[in-house]
């Protein structure tokens, strides 16, 4: 009688040892997993986590300021403001920019001052189509410079404008098309005026949060106007919204009087104040 509630306490004894033995490897499989995550509830929803995607800002505008002063025989300085916006659109795609340069020279022997200035004011407007990244476009431009005698030139433009890439660190665009541009040589007291082909790619890198690069190439071709300019620039973020940025822009006209240069080149460093 006494052998059968032995052999039971024995056969209990087994099964408790097998199924606690069990239970931990089983337990630590589920821990040994786990580590992989970061906490429990990420390895719950870990199916339903996902990247966050950048938010697109639908209006943006900077303001850029620089000076520069040199002082000898001649003092001059040199005042730069520009305005940069984008605005964007379920359907259209915007770029405004303003660009406005004083120089003032002063003959120290005779206190005369020479004012030259040169005001820019261009915009770019691109009408999305059924695929986002390919675009219709319409581009119109404003320059009267006073450093080179070319007065009033004006441009307009209507064309193709395709987004060549977007990522999250760097962008290609470009637009081409068929416009007429004027403008007035006033050294020689001439007026240009014909059919033109524009072209232009915009290439926009970050480095980083604080760091960005961009690069831009434009084109105008006709009979008689050719043109082309290239803008070089890297902004580097001094505080939450102001930044500091270094331009080099070199621009080519064959139109220019026969005195003057037809490569003109511009060095600048300005403060850049990110409104929104």
């Amino acid at each position: 009688m006494l052998k059968i509630p032995f052999i039971l306490i024995i056969i209990l004894i087994f099964f408790s040892v097998s199924f606690k033995a069990n239970g931990q490897a089983k337990a630590s499989d589920f821990f040994k997993g786990l580590s992989k995550e970061k906490n429990l509830i990420e390895a719950l929803y870990s199916a339903n986590r996902k990247t966050p995607k950048k938010e697109i800002v639908p209006f943006t505008l900077a303001g850029e300021a620089g000076l520069l002063t040199t002082s000898g025989n001649t003092d001059t300085s040199i005042i730069k403001l520009a305005f940069e916006s984008n605005h964007e659109l379920p359907d259209w795609s915007n770029r405004y920019e303003t660009r406005f340069l004083q120089r003032v020279n002063t003959l120290n022997n005779t206190d005369t001052k020479v004012e030259t200035t040169r005001v820019e004011i261009s915009a770019q407007f691109d009408y999305k189509l059924l695929q986002p990244s390919n675009r219709l476009f319409a581009y119109v431009e404003y320059d009267d410079n006073q450093f080179n005698r070319l007065r009033d030139q004006s441009s307009v433009v209507v064309g193709w404008s395709q987004v060549a890439w977007k990522q999250e660190q760097s962008e290609l665009r470009y637009s081409i098309g068929p416009g007429y541009s004027r403008f007035v040589q006033e050294r020689d007291d001439i007026t240009i005026e014909e059919l033109i082909v524009r072209g232009t790619v915009f290439y926009n890198y970050t480095f980083s949060e604080n760091t960005r690069f961009r690069q831009s190439i434009s084109a105008e071709m006709g009979e008689i106007i050719t043109k082309a300019k290239s803008q070089s620039s890297i902004t580097a973020k001094v505080f939450e919204k102001l930044a500091m940025k270094l331009s080099i822009n070199v621009v080519f006209n064959d139109n220019v009087a026969e005195q003057d240069s037809n490569v003109s080149t511009e060095t600048s460093v300005s403060m850049v104040y990110q409104f929104f």
